[in-house]
This record gives structure tokens, sequence and C-alpha cells, in this order.
């Protein structure tokens, strides 16, 4: 019996003294506890571009470090969030939406992924889809130039519209910023002496 209680007790001893030294019982050696690494919180991406296209968008962002893949959020109302947005996944930029309508404005957001989770995300972007020159005039040039049946743009040649957007005329250096040469080669062709 004393034998027996010899060993219990020096069994609980060599139990206290790893315990106190950090071994066994999950320690780490040198007697703090173990935890495990902090996940990297991914940043939102950036500089989000969404430029209208005929029937179509292209999306481009600056991308995240260590994100595997992004995620893009959309809707037809302005300030649209991860909640109210339709949701595309696994994207890449740039990215290329087509099939959409005539004549829409389109917001976006973007997320990065990984396997820690989802960043916050990007600010919006929107643009305006047309689905050719008319519809492209309608939504860009008839607030300041009337009709298209009764324009006042003379000479609307690519090259001269193209000139006048480079040099702000009237205030049109903002369409830089939404109209592709594709889409103002295809409103020059709507318009007269083009």
């Amino acid at each position: 019996m004393r034998r027996t209680l010899e060993k219990a007790w020096g069994a609980v001893l060599l139990a206290a003294t790893l315990v106190a030294a950090g071994c066994g019982a999950g320690g780490s050696g040198d007697g703090a506890s173990a935890s495990a690494p902090a996940a990297t919180v991914l940043a939102a991406p950036s500089a989000l571009v969404a430029t209208g296209g005929i029937n179509k968008v292209t999306l481009s962002w600056d991308q995240v470090l260590g994100a595997d893949f992004y995620n893009i959020y959309w809707s037809t109302n302005p300030g649209v969030t991860k909640n109210t947005g339709q949701k595309i996944t696994t994207s890449t930029t740039p990215y290329l939406q087509s099939g959409l309508a005539v004549s829409q404005t389109y917001y976006y957001i973007v997320t990065a992924v990984n396997d820690t989770g989802e960043s916050a995300p990007s600010s919006q972007a929107a643009t305006v889809v047309a689905t050719d020159g008319a519809g492209l005039y309608q939504n860009y040039c008839a607030n300041c130039h009337g009709p298209l049946a009764s324009t006042s743009i003379k000479e609307g040649t690519p090259d001269n519209i193209k000139a006048a957007i480079a040099a702000s005329r009237g205030g049109m250096g903002w369409l830089s910023s939404f109209l592709t040469s594709e889409q103002i080669d295809l409103i020059a062709q709507q318009l007269p002496c083009h």
C-alpha cells in the first residue's frame, strides 16, 4: 500500500512539475499558453471604375494583397450594399458584365475574399449602359444639345467630338470618364454631317 501511495504521489508531483514548466496540458514550453495566429483582415478594394459599353459594363479595381478572388455586388439603385446588391462571386479584375438593359444606370461595389473571409466593400462606382448610338446620345448629349432630330451639334465627326471632350468645350470634359472611343463613333453616326 505504501509503495502504491509513493507511486501515486510521484506521478502527481511529476505532472505538477511539467505543468509549471509549461510542458504538457497545451503549454508552449515557456509557461505561456499557445494561441492561434490572428487572422489577417483583407483591405477593401480601391479605385473601382465602371465603364459602360454597348449592353455591357467593364469593371476594374486595384488588386488586394492576399485576395483569392472578389465578389461584385450590383444594383440598378444607388447605395448598393452587400445586402441589397445582386452578387457575382469568384470574379477577377477586369470583369465584364454583359446582357445589360438599354439606358439603365448600374451601381457596383466590390469585396476581396480569401479563406479568412470577405473584406469591407469598395466605394461605389456607377455607369450608364446604352445599346446604340441613339441611346448613347440620349444619355449623354440630349440634355445639352437637344433631341437627336434637332440637335445643335454641327460637324459631329468622331474626331470633332473627341476634341471637344478633350478641350472640355461647353463643359464636355466630364464625358471622358464615361464614353469610350467606340461609343463616340456610335453617337457620331447618328449626327448630321458626320
